[in-house]
């Protein structure tokens, strides 16, 4: 039997609050660091009448003051009776940043309308990692995370951030996660140079296994990253290699703040890389968001901590604000297990049989590992489509690329096997300090750059064997004809 959805997000904080995070100190050459705040709240259900708040000639029963749990630990106020209410409804806070146009540069257009959390770069009179995230929400949402309406409850892996395929190392990134202790949340003040909407979304739409309309992948063309300048380089560079192919979530459009003069029927320009945050759907008609990359990542790893048999992955979803993602039994299972997961989508793509009908004894998410249910996969198509590698990692839309990679993939899956290992064997010291979303990400991108070279070299004296044998008969049919002459 499910738990309440209060009690879902109590053994999520428990679980959170008791799993160690995983540290990363910035090394001297790039000291750069950031944070964010992941912020969750529990939304009353509608039929609940608040003291203060009742509606003019109302005479029935109210949640009286005292009960309405502001400043409350976590713990006490996860017990409360309006927050244990079958329909309250646990959502988590997502940003879209402004658009290219409300961007103060070339450089942060790449990020335009993206869905993300508040937050951003530490400044050096920043007190801490914390203070940072404090201070960012602050700044770009109007939301004041020390107040005492809202509680820290735990904080996720720090993740790297890189550039150039994983060569460049941009920054260190905090994510810090906040529960709001009341019914009542705090009217954002944007900041439209920084944020054009808020979105309150319901975790049980975040949470594996999702439907096949509700998961996609967004196309990011690489050769304006291998080659930002020379547009003839890009030109060849894409006819090469493809595009890289990142896992995302469709969510609904339907924002509960919009920033002052942001106009939700304008159209959305896209990056010159592509990867926005915000898509038109044709077929059906409507804009959706997409909730991809580093904002993907945390979103899985925090609900990776709720139990698996929990409302948030198989209950109820919200009629009137989600799409929803309820499953039925026959349908396929996939936990998110981590960033670089434990089963590499690229295993999956070239020996299927070792993917289909395994049992999933651990999961593990973002840059920590915990013990989750065995679950049984039931299809070998994986109809419940599950994020597994392609949550964070990309494929690529040449399939020889995605092969090579597989092939120079060895190291990566080395490093991932010891991570699982040191999941299912004993806690020992050694393990937690090692790095594993790092080193896995270091191996990954090492393998992408060493196929990406075959694939470049294989196609290029490809295209020079067929121009060279062209130009050969061509020689060759002309002199025939002058000699018939």
């Amino acid at each position: 039997m499910s738990m309440a959805p209060a009690q879902n997000v109590l053994s999520l904080i428990q679980s959170l609050r008791s799993t160690p995070p995983r540290l990363i100190l910035s090394p001297p050459s790039q000291p750069r660091r950031a944070s964010v705040a992941l912020i969750l709240r529990m939304r009353p259900a509608p039929d609940l009448v608040f003291e203060g708040n009742e509606p003019a000639g109302y005479t029935g029963p109210v949640v009286p003051a005292d009960e309405f749990g502001i400043g409350l630990p976590f713990d006490d106020f996860l017990r409360l009776d309006w927050v244990n209410h079958p329909d309250t409804v646990p959502e988590l806070l997502f940003i879209r940043r402004a658009p290219a146009g409300g961007a103060s540069g070339g450089a942060a257009s790449r990020w335009s309308s993206h869905i993300a959390f508040p937050g951003g770069r530490q400044e050096p009179s920043d007190e801490s990692s914390v203070y940072t995230a404090l201070r960012e929400t602050w700044e770009e949402v109007g939301i004041d995370l020390a107040e005492s309406d809202f509680v820290q409850v735990g904080r996720l892996d720090e993740r790297e951030i890189t550039t150039s395929l994983g060569k460049r190392l941009l920054m260190i990134l905090s994510p810090f996660v906040f529960l709001q202790t009341s019914p009542f949340s705090p009217t954002p003040e944007l900041q439209p140079s920084e944020v054009s909407t808020v979105h309150w979304i319901p975790l049980s739409s975040l949470a594996p296994p999702f439907e096949q309309s509700q998961w996609a992948h967004i196309d990011i063309d690489i050769s304006t990253r291998l080659s930002p300048r020379n547009q003839l380089i890009r030109w060849a560079l894409r006819g090469l290699v493809g595009k890289m192919q990142f896992g995302c979530i469709l969510l609904p459009d339907e924002p509960d703040y919009v920033a002052e003069g942001f106009d939700m029927n304008m159209d959305f320009e896209q990056p010159v890389d592509g990867g926005s945050g915000t898509w038109y759907d044709a077929k059906s008609g409507r804009r959706l968001l997409r909730l991809w990359g580093l904002s993907l990542g945390m979103t899985l790893d925090l609900v990776a901590h709720c139990q698996q048999d929990a409302i948030l992955i198989n209950g109820n979803v919200p009629r009137s604000r989600s799409t929803s993602t309820g499953s039925s039994p026959e349908r396929s299972i996939f936990g998110p297990k981590t960033p670089v997961t434990v089963q590499s989508s690229f295993d999956a793509h070239w020996f299927p049989e070792e993917s289909g009908g395994a049992r999933v004894t651990t999961m593990t998410q973002g840059s920590g590992t915990r013990r989750k249910p065995s679950v049984t996969i039931v299809d070998k198509r994986r109809r419940g489509v599950g994020p597994g590698v392609t949550a964070v990692f990309p494929r690529f839309s040449y399939p020889d690329v995605n092969f090579w990679i597989w092939v120079f993939g060895r190291r990566y899956r080395q490093v991932v096997r010891a991570w699982e290992e040191s999941v299912h064997g004993p806690d020992r010291a050694s393990d937690r300090r090692v790095n594993w979303s790092g080193a896995a990400l270091s191996t990954f991108y090492a393998a992408v750059r060493n196929a990406l070279v075959v694939a470049i070299l294989l196609r290029g004296l490809a295209t020079l064997g067929g121009v060279a044998g062209l130009t050969w008969w061509l020689f060759r049919h002309l002199g025939a004809s002058s000699a018939e002459l």
